[in-house]
């Protein structure tokens, strides 16, 4: 009899786990896509911060999102339609951006790395500052790919051609 106590918490125990976890919780999100490109996808929340330009306004608001509704934005000082914006500024919400971030960083810490290995070099075996003409090539080389990687940034999401605002609202039915 003790077995089947033990047996039956454990089924009782797993039936609430199941359902506890099969209680999805709703999804709702905005997204910014240029076409069919999901590797390009960027996706708002409730509670992020947006740097928009609606249609017709020549300049950017910065608002947060308070609620997402299937047709419209909810924010702190406006609500806005999906179709109403005109750009999004991602400079700060793009992932690519800190890709290219991190290449940048690549580029002047391998050009770094080479000036100090010439460096060290030159005083070893000359006892002075010497460097080899290929290694200050290479390493500017690497300065200037670092210089230009962390200039190019994806800054503006425009709202025209393939790009396309799009709310996901899926609610959970209980």
């Amino acid at each position: 009899m003790h077995m089947d106590s033990k047996m039956g918490r454990n089924v009782l125990l797993l039936f609430l786990l199941f359902f506890a976890f099969s209680q999805a919780e709703a999804q709702k999100y905005m997204i910014l896509q240029k076409g069919s490109n999901q590797k390009s996808r960027i996706k708002y929340e409730e509670g992020d911060l947006i740097i928009y330009q609606q249609k017709g306004q020549g300049y950017f608001v910065s608002d947060r999102i308070k609620e997402i509704h299937p047709d419209f934005l909810v924010l702190t000082e406006n609500v806005v339609k999906p179709e109403q914006i005109a750009a999004v500024d991602v400079r700060n919400k793009d992932e690519r951006n800190r890709t290219l971030r991190n290449l940048s960083t690549l580029m002047y810490s391998g050009a770094g790395l080479l000036l100090v290995a010439e460096t060290v070099n030159g005083l070893y075996h000359d006892k002075k500052f010497t460097y080899s003409n290929e290694g200050l090539i290479i390493s500017g080389s690497l300065l200037a790919s670092g210089f230009i990687l962390s200039r190019i940034k994806y800054r503006y999401f425009k709202n025209q051609g393939r790009n396309k605002i799009q709310i996901i609202y899926l609610e959970h039915e209980r």
